[in-house]
């Protein structure tokens, strides 16, 4: 008998053994074709749909994985939430990273250690479903997080959330709301207020001991004032001679002093002078309307010089061409180098008549290099500048530009079309120098032409300190492509302002705008 049963048990482990390996089996299959398809998905939608069942596959043998794949979910939404949606297809992500935040919620809920991080995602979930106005998930959702809040100690956060949480329990005409908002505000202040008598009957007998302290102290310091008053007469003395000795030495500074402000004074006349230079050279503002009526410079330099700077040309058979650079540094070094790159400007399209964009800037890394770099030194320079240089004639209604990282973007109808720039500078590079290439773009009334140095993508601002960004600043301008050219700029200074805030500006700024 012992030994049949002994038989049976065995069996029975293989068959269990047996059938685990088997569902263990299946599942490493269908997360293999799970990936699979997630590669080969040709959109969002179904890559999320695909990361759902992988993550119920996880669930339940692979916590790490599965929080892993909520946020890839989470990520996906907030990629394309970012997006300019239908109300459908908005509707539909924001339904799937409420899911998914809620789920990553529930996770670290039940892990004692982690509770505080579930906030992280009940939060933004709770305002997600006030959006969809799923009110009876968002009610529960605010109850959940006031439980947090209550178990972290936090009685004045809890009440805000337990009462967001009756807010809407009234909305919809739950009928337990009333007792709930008499619990919640009841449970809350009644742990706060018992914390807060404690601490009036800690502060009351701390007030006790420093009165008892005082009088102590008194007694003491009156003996105490009787030798400082010693000591300060002696320190007196001691003073009354090191001020005598050091009378004349304060001569000598004051001396130092003046000679400091007049090399200041010198420095900033010098700065000033070299501005005047620099303004000079630029294009004027009259020439510049002359030329482009339907356009407008936004110029704003980080210090008293600047390294950005705009160039303007017409011809006689009526090609224009306009630029925006970005020289290295800013400040005096480089404004210097915005002088030396309008001279080069003026040499090739003036004086040499270069008419293809991309040459006239081959021509000018040539000479950039050439002057820089002394051939009896082993020291090189990489000073040069970034550079969108373009030839517009609005006759034929055509437009050739070449750029030196910094691009072009020509919006029609309130689409945007990037163009991009060679990623070289007009400068010594490390790898291959290679030739700028000359881009043709037909062009149609109305079309606006942007050209930019990054001083305003790079800004820090925001309620992050974040920087602004080339995807914002190229959304901002096709949002204003349509308004006038003056009224472009006065938008674009505004936003400039409101982004950064008590920020400073960490650089140059130069935009130009061209309207068809």
């Amino acid at each position: 008998m012992k030994l049949f049963k002994t038989i049976f048990y065995l069996f029975i482990t293989l068959t269990y053994v047996s059938s685990y390996s088997q569902v263990i089996t299946r599942k490493t299959i269908k997360i293999d074709k799970i990936k699979s398809l997630i590669e080969t998905a040709n959109h969002d939608t179904i890559k999320i749909q695909l990361l759902k069942q992988w993550a119920d596959i996880a669930f339940l043998t692979d916590t790490d994985e599965d929080l892993r794949l909520q946020k890839e979910i989470i990520n996906i939404c907030e990629i394309n939430l970012a997006n300019n949606l239908e109300n459908k297809t908005e509707k539909w992500f924001k339904e799937e990273q409420w899911i998914a935040l809620d789920h990553i919620g529930s996770i670290y809920l039940y892990d004692y250690e982690k509770t505080k991080e579930a906030l992280k995602y009940y939060i933004p979930s709770a305002e997600i479903l006030e959006q969809l106005n799923h009110l009876n998930s968002s009610s529960i959702t605010y109850d959940i997080i006031g439980n947090i809040y209550q178990d972290l100690g936090n009685y004045k956060l809890a009440n805000i959330y337990y009462q967001k949480r009756i807010k809407i329990d009234d909305k919809i005409n739950i009928q337990y709301s009333i007792q709930l908002k008499a619990d919640s505000i009841e449970l809350a202040y009644e742990r706060e207020n018992r914390i807060k008598q404690e601490k009036l009957t800690k502060e009351a007998n701390i007030l006790n001991e420093k009165k008892e302290k005082v009088i102590f102290m008194f007694e003491v310091g009156v003996i105490v004032a009787i030798i400082f008053l010693i000591i300060v007469i002696v320190f007196l003395i001691i003073v009354y001679y090191q001020w005598k000795k050091t009378r004349s030495q304060n001569k000598i500074i004051e001396t130092q002093h003046k000679q400091l402000d007049e090399s200041h004074r010198e420095i900033t006349d010098s700065i000033n002078y070299a501005k005047n230079i620099q303004d000079a050279l630029m294009t004027s503002t009259v020439y510049l309307q002359d030329v482009l009526p339907k356009s407008f410079i936004l110029f704003r330099p980080k210090d008293v010089v600047s390294g950005d700077y705009y160039w303007v040309y017409k011809t006689p058979n009526n090609n224009i061409y306009f630029t925006v650079a970005d020289c290295t540094g800013h400040g005096v070094p480089g404004a210097f180098m915005s002088m030396i790159g309008t001279s080069l400007l003026n040499e090739n399209i003036i004086e040499k008549k270069v008419n293809n964009p991309g040459e006239v800037l081959d021509n000018m890394r040539e000479k950039i290099i050439d002057s820089l770099n002394d051939k009896n030194s082993s020291r090189e320079t990489r000073d040069g500048m970034d550079i969108a240089l373009c030839k517009i004639n609005f006759e034929k209604l055509t437009l050739e530009y070449a750029g030196a990282n910094n691009p072009l973007v020509h919006i029609r109808n309130g689409e945007i079309n990037h163009i991009k720039a060679n990623y070289q500078p007009v400068a010594l590079t490390v790898g291959e120098k290679k030739p700028f290439t000359n881009h043709k773009i037909k062009l149609k009334k109305g079309d606006m032409i942007y050209i930019y140095s990054d001083g305003y993508a790079d800004q820090f601002g925001g309620e992050k300190g974040k920087k602004y960004m080339v995807t914002k600043f190229r959304k901002f301008l096709a949002y204003i492509s349509p308004l006038d050219v003056k009224e472009q700029k006065k938008k674009l200074d505004q936003e400039f302002d409101s982004w950064k805030g008590e920020h400073d500006q960490i650089d140059d700024i130069c935009v130009m705008g061209v309207r068809v």
